[in-house]
């Protein structure tokens, strides 16, 4: 393994273990979703009313960038519902701020967050840790509540939107305004 290989797996590793993340690397398991996934990471999200398994995949592209993926797992959207979502996840966008990533839901309908990052920030694994754990998944913990009531149908899109458009405003919901 090169030391760019070595960099990045020594902040996998730290990470996998601060947030209780199952790893698994390119020689345990062969992987069916790529070629260039080198890592493969899952764990529980939760809040204070769901929790949902999530799956992370990390690897270094042909072109010397290390690209993430955040997925839940099982999937949550069916196509009844795959416009709202897909909605949601726009405004969820509009949020991220300094983030490199993006919300998306891809063509197998999981509700994703993709980012790829420059090579240069291995020499800077404060932000490159922010980037690939930290921010992602406090999105993702954000979002939590709003997917599931999506996913279940308690909630419109525009009621999901209303609630992380508040959560993210003020910091904080009340979920007993939003029957929950």
């Amino acid at each position: 393994m090169n030391k760019t290989g070595i960099k990045l797996q020594k902040v996998i590793d730290k990470n996998a273990k601060l947030l209780n993340m199952k790893l698994l690397k390119r020689k345990d398991y062969p992987f069916a979703l790529s070629e260039a996934e080198d890592y493969q990471l899952t764990t529980v999200l939760s809040n204070e009313l769901f929790s949902w398994k999530v799956q992370m995949t990390i690897g270094m592209t042909e072109k010397g960038l290390i690209h993430m993926t955040l997925f839940m797992h099982p999937v949550i959207i069916k196509e009844k519902n795959r416009l709202s979502f897909i909605q949601f996840s726009n405004v969820a966008n509009m949020w991220l701020g300094s983030e490199f990533g993006r919300f998306f839901i891809n063509n197998d309908n999981d509700y994703c967050y993709e980012c790829f990052l420059p090579q240069q920030l291995l020499d800077n694994t404060t932000e490159l840790e922010r980037q690939l754990f930290d921010r992602p998944f406090s999105q993702f913990r954000d979002s939590l509540t709003p997917l599931m009531q999506l996913k279940t149908g308690e909630w419109t899109v525009d009621r999901a939107i209303e609630y992380l458009d508040e959560l993210k405003e003020k910091g904080y919901v009340y979920n007993s305004e939003y029957g929950i």
